[in-house]
């Protein structure tokens, strides 16, 4: 059996995806060119990170030759892929019958459009590249369906998979899925939107406390102004704002450090573009001027050199608690919402949400996917003064 995609004339899915287990075997001890961190460095689930490979990781990221590997182990999908019964990713990426015409007509405009972001790359001069950057996107969302598709998965796993390759198609899908719930964004379990929302609200309150200089003029655009300006930093892993080879370095942090490295870069990002955050009177304008200053961004070492040396320190502790609060806090915002839209729904049916007419999913159900794709904003939640 094979699927074909809709929107892309003779591209089929086959049932048996590209996988190479053979790449998983560790990394030589000497390579031509490596720190000497590296040389002795072999990747396992087991692996330990020492303060000299963070280091490293900070000044120039992984070699390119080992960052598969790297992300691979490091993120967790080593472990991940083990946890899940044979052939479980086969399943997922073999079939796109559970998902909804819009799903799949969004994946597709997305598949292209990343096709074109990424022209200049081997991986997708052809339709084959197409096809597996479909197939990993297909098997994500029907992994984890309470998420579903959202903007910004199709150019995560793209970049992805530039990295990988597409003989490592598993290995990408299960580092994919690692990296959004295991490093991004563990705290929701992957729930991208909602966690990039949290994020946001995080941001907030580390700009009050820190860069109180920058959070006054933002404040002064909109109580949303933070969430418009930096919401699809975190909902794509920043691969909507910034060049692929910077977002590589950014991530190579994530991978070693954890979530809280996309926040000093967020903070960094407004701390590069103090003087338009400063004069800017609107914050679409903004948006607009600090889209195309970041898009010609190329100094990964200047701006992981803020991000870490320049914002002084950030324990774990604080973020976590200002997470619990921020996420507390949306909750409630939620739960109103959810009420007020069952209420009205309940006023304009005659009797219960129903199951519909294919029987796949309930009014109920989506009514709570609609929810939680749009969480309150800062304005609704009533945290935007919260500090860390």
């Amino acid at each position: 059996m094979a699927i074909v995609a809709r929107g892309f004339p003779g591209l089929t899915f086959g049932t048996t995806p590209w996988s190479a287990t053979a790449s998983t075997k560790r990394t030589p001890a000497k390579e031509a060119g490596l720190a000497r961190c590296w040389q002795s460095f072999g990747f396992s689930d087991n692996v330990k990170v020492t303060s000299a490979i963070k280091e490293e990781v900070r000044r120039n990221g992984f070699p390119q030759s080992m960052r598969p590997d790297a992300y691979y182990f490091l993120s967790g999908g080593s472990a991940l892929q083990r946890e899940q019964p044979p052939g479980a990713y086969s399943i997922l990426a073999a079939s796109t019958s559970s998902l909804s015409d819009d799903a799949i007509y969004s994946v597709e405009d997305d598949v292209r459009n990343a096709r074109v972001l990424f022209k200049d790359t081997r991986l997708f001069s052809t339709a084959k590249g197409a096809e597996v950057l479909s197939r990993i996107i297909f098997a994500y969302i029907q992994h984890n369906p309470t998420c579903g598709y959202f903007k910004g998965l199709a150019n995560i796993a793209a970049l992805l998979l530039t990295a990988f390759g597409k003989e490592r198609e598993e290995q990408a899908f299960w580092t994919l899925v690692a990296l959004l719930e295991r490093r991004f964004f563990p705290y929701t379990n992957g729930q991208v939107p909602s966690g990039a929302r949290i994020e946001v609200h995080v941001l907030q309150m580390l700009l009050e406390q820190r860069l109180n200089a920058l959070a006054a003029p933002l404040a002064k655009l909109g109580a949303d102004a933070v969430e418009t300006l930096c919401y699809n930093w975190f909902s794509a892993a920043f691969t909507r704002a910034l060049p692929h080879e910077l977002v590589l370095r950014i991530w190579d942090c994530v991978v070693v450090e954890g979530p809280k490295v996309a926040l000093r870069v967020a903070m960094a990002l407004i701390k590069t573009c103090a003087s338009s955050v400063q004069s800017c009177t609107n914050i679409e304008v903004l948006s607009r001027v600090v889209e195309a200053r970041l898009s010609r961004c190329q100094d990964a070492n200047a701006l992981l050199s803020i991000a870490f040396k320049g914002l002084g320190s950030l324990s774990g502790a604080s973020v976590d608690a200002a997470r619990a609060r921020a996420s507390a806090a949306l909750q409630r915002a939620l739960s109103i919402q959810l009420t007020a839209l069952a209420r009205g729904a309940g006023c304009n049916a005659s009797g219960p949400l129903s199951t519909s007419s294919g029987g796949s999913s309930s009014g109920s159900g989506r009514l709570h996917h609609k929810i939680a794709s749009s969480w309150p904003s800062l304005k609704t939640s009533g945290i935007f003064l919260s500090t860390v």
